[in-house]
C-alpha cells in the first residue's frame, strides 16, 4: 500500500486541509492517508481545542475510507518530531511505501528540523505550495488548487461572529458551534 502521513495541529481541520489530501490521494495514487494531529510540538504553542476535539473534527470531515486519523503523537509525552512520526509508521507498515505531506512555508526550513534526514530517508516528501513557492528535490511538489484559508483565520472568523461556513464541512461547523469552540 502507499500510505500518506499529513501531520498538523488541525485546530480546525478546513476545506485546505481536505483539498490537500484529496490532492495527495489522487496524485500519488495513495491508498490511504493518516491525520496526525500534533501533541507536544517543539515550535509552536498548543492547541485551542482539546487532543479529542480535534480527532472528532478530523473523523467529521473525512468523506471517504481512505482517510483516518491516528492519536500517535497526542500520546507520546515526548515532544512530537515528524522524523520520530515518520519513523513510527515505517514500523508499523515495514512492507508498505510511506509519503510525508508537508505544506510549501514549513518545507522551507525542513533543514532547519530535528534530524530532516530521517524523514527523508523513511519517506517520500509531499510538498503542496503555496503561491508562487518553487519545491525542490528531493521532494515532490502537489499541483493543489489554492485555498486560501488557514486555522487561525477560522479561530478569528469565529470569535468575531463572522460566517465560516464555506470554509469548513457542515458536521465540523455543527460541532464547533454545538461545543462552543473559538468563542
Amino acid at each position: 500500500m502507499r500510505i500518506g502521513l499529513y501531520g498538523g495541529s488541525f485546530d480546525p481541520v478546513h476545506i485546505g486541509h481536505m483539498a490537500v489530501a484529496r490532492c495527495a490521494r489522487e496524485q500519488c495514487g495513495l491508498d490511504k492517508v493518516i491525520f496526525i494531529p500534533t501533541g507536544n510540538m517543539p515550535h509552536k504553542k498548543g492547541t485551542v481545542a482539546t487532543d479529542e476535539q480535534r480527532v472528532r473534527m478530523l473523523e467529521l470531515s473525512f468523506d471517504c475510507d481512505a482517510f483516518s486519523v491516528s492519536d500517535y503523537e497526542i500520546n507520546r509525552e515526548e515532544i512530537s518530531y515528524s522524523a520520530d512520526t515518520v519513523e513510527h509508521f515505517k514500523g508499523v507498515f515495514p512492507n508498505d511505501e510511506i509519503f510525508f505531506i508537508i505544506g510549501g512555508d514549513s518545507y522551507a526550513y525542513i533543514d532547519k528540523w530535528y534530524q530532516p534526514e530521517r524523514i527523508f530517508s523513511s519517506s517520500t516528501v509531499l510538498v503542496y505550495p503555496r503561491e508562487g513557492e518553487k519545491i525542490l528535490p528531493p521532494a515532490v511538489g502537489l499541483k493543489v488548487e489554492p485555498v486560501r484559508v488557514s486555522s487561525s483565520e477560522i479561530r478569528k472568523k469565529i470569535n468575531s461572529g463572522e460566517n465560516v461556513a464555506n470554509l469548513l464541512k457542515k458536521e465540523v461547523l455543527d460541532y464547533i458551534i454545538e461545543n462552543n469552540l473559538y468563542q
